[in-house]
C-alpha cells in the first residue's frame, strides 16, 4: 500500500461510542467506505453521516477515498484496500462498474458482504451486494431537467467535472430527456481531468463554452462547487444573456445563491443519509443479517425559492449535514 494512502485511512477512522451500552452491543464491528474525497463538495456530509452513525453505534468505520484525477485506477486500488483490511463489512461508490464490480463480488465470495452507495444502482444485483442506496441519476436529471426547461431554458448545458464517472454521464442524459421532454435540447461539457480541481480554469472552460455557444440558456452542473464556478463563467463571459442556472449537490454558498436568484434550483441526493444508512445498514447485517428489500432513495430533493427558508436555517444550525461549507 503506498504511504500517501495509508496517511489518508489513518486520518479518517472513527472508532467513537455512545453512552448507553451502544458501544458493548456492537462492540468489534468495523466497517469499510470506498467513496470518493473530501475534497469535492458533494462527499463532506457524506463523510459526517458515516462518521456520526460510527459515534452513535460505537464501531469503527474506515473512509477510503479515491482519487478522481485518476478514478479508474483509485476505484480499483481502494477497494483491494478495502478488502486487504479484513473488515465486517465494505460500503462503497461503484464508480466505475466495469472496474468495481468484479472486485465487490470478490469481497462477496471471500465473505465480506457488501453495500453499494450512491454509485452504481444499475448493476449492484448482478454483484452480490446485499442492497444499494442513492438516487436514480437518469430519473433525477430528467426531473431536474424539465424543470429547467419549464424555468424557460430551451437550450442546456451539462458539465461533467470529473469525465469518465458513467453515473455523472447518467445524470447528464437524464437532463437530456428532461429538457427535450419540453420541447428543449441539450449539450455536454466535459471538464477536462488536469482542470478539473482548479477552480479558474472550470470558470474559464465553461466561460469559454458559452462564447462560442451563443444558444445557452441554462446550465446543470453536476457539483455544488461547480456550479458557483458557472455563476461566475455567466457574470464574466454571457453577462448579456438570462441563463438559467442550476446544480446538483448543495454547498452553504449554492443556497444563498438559490436565495438570491442567481441559482434556479439545487438537486440534493441527500448525502448525509447515503453516508449515515449506509453504515447503519452494513453493522445491521453484519450483527442480525438484516437488510432493507431492494433499493433505498435519497433522493432527489429539490430546493428552490418554496422551501429555500427552511433549509437555510437547517443549513446555519447543523452545518456539514445538508451539504458542504
Amino acid at each position: 500500500m503506498a504511504a500517501g494512502v495509508s496517511l489518508v485511512l489513518a486520518g479518517c477512522t472513527n472508532g467513537g461510542g455512545t453512552s448507553g451500552g451502544d458501544e458493548e452491543y456492537y462492540s468489534g464491528i468495523e466497517i469499510a467506505y470506498v467513496s470518493g474525497p473530501l475534497s469535492d463538495s458533494f462527499f463532506p456530509p457524506m463523510y459526517n453521516g458515516a462518521m456520526q452513525a460510527a459515534e452513535d453505534l460505537g464501531v469503527k468505520v474506515t473512509w477510503i477515498p479515491i482519487d478522481e484525477a485518476d478514478i479508474e485506477r483509485t476505484s480499483v486500488t481502494t477497494m483491494e484496500t478495502a478488502i486487504a483490511s479484513k473488515p465486517d463489512a465494505i460500503v462503497v461508490g461503484s464508480f466505475v462498474p466495469s472496474a468495481v464490480d468484479p472486485l465487490i463480488t470478490k469481497a462477496v465470495d471471500q465473505g465480506i458482504p457488501v453495500y453499494v452507495s450512491q454509485s452504481g444502482q444499475a448493476s449492484w444485483e448482478d454483484t452480490g451486494a446485499f442492497g444499494f442506496i442513492g438516487q436514480d441519476g437518469v430519473a433525477s436529471g430528467t426531473t431536474a431537467g424539465a424543470k429547467l426547461a419549464s424555468n424557460g431554458a430551451t437550450s442546456v448545458l451539462c458539465v461533467i467535472n470529473v469525465p469518465g464517472n458513467p453515473y455523472l454521464a447518467q445524470l447528464c442524459d437524464g437532463v437530456a430527456a428532461g429538457v427535450e421532454s419540453e420541447g428543449g435540447s441539450s449539450e455536454v461539457l466535459n471538464i477536462p481531468t488536469a482542470d478539473s480541481t482548479d477552480p479558474t480554469k472550470v470558470t474559464a472552460d465553461i466561460g469559454a463554452y458559452l462564447k462560442t455557444h451563443p444558444e445557452i440558456d441554462g446550465i446543470f452542473a453536476l457539483n455544488a462547487a461547480v456550479g458557483t464556478y458557472a455563476i461566475k463563467a455567466v457574470e464574466s463571459s454571457a453577462a448579456d444573456r438570462d441563463i438559467h442556472i442550476a446544480t446538483l449537490a448543495l454547498s452553504a454558498v449554492g443556497l444563498d445563491d438559490v436565495k438570491s436568484g442567481k441559482l434556479d434550483f439545487v438537486v440534493s441526493e441527500q448525502p448525509y443519509l447515503d453516508g449515515y444508512l449506509g453504515v447503519l445498514f452494513a453493522v445491521q447485517y453484519v450483527k442480525f443479517g438484516l437488510a432493507p428489500v431492494g433499493q433505498v432513495f435519497t433522493g432527489p430533493l429539490f430546493i428552490d425559492q418554496n422551501n429555500i427558508d427552511a433549509i437555510l436555517k437547517i443549513s446555519k444550525d447543523y452545518p456539514g449535514v445538508l451539504g458542504s461549507s
